[in-house]
């Protein structure tokens, strides 16, 4: 049986040349599943921001403009300017709090055919009704 002996040359040229082909492929990837993992950590805060806005508009005595103001309080804290333009809005009546969030996460790497990837978060709560002593408004 014959036994082929590569040279360290030729090995190195194919060493080279498999890097060459996987490099491009591993990259896109990784930077593919960093995109993922910063899009989901958008819209979990995005979400808990209007969660976390509706119910402050929702207890006793408050509106929704202090439940809008600490929204757009977490959305600054959790995100700072990866995310642009945020857009807020909600309604309010006697029995549930609603917060609308619309915003754009900018990617980290120029996507084909999209500028930015759009993410959408909603917070309902329902108004508080408890009244200690049964006291009216």
């Amino acid at each position: 049986m014959m036994t082929m002996h590569r040279s360290p040359r030729r090995r190195a040229a194919q060493v080279l040349v498999e890097s060459a082909l996987v490099l491009p492929l591993m990259l896109t990837v990784s930077l593919g599943t960093l995109q993922l993992v910063l899009y989901a950590h958008a819209r979990d805060v995005l979400t808990s921001a209007a969660q976390e806005g509706a119910r402050l508009a929702a207890e006793d005595g408050r509106g929704l403009d202090e439940g809008l103001a600490r929204a757009r309080a977490l959305i600054a804290a959790g995100l700072g300017a990866s995310v642009d333009p945020v857009k807020l809005g909600g309604g309010m009546d006697d029995q549930l709090v609603v917060v609308h969030i619309d915003a754009a996460l900018r990617p980290i790497l120029p996507l084909p055919l999209v500028d930015d990837l759009p993410i959408t978060a909603v917070g309902r709560v329902a108004r508080e009704r408890f009244r200690p002593a049964g006291g009216s408004r």
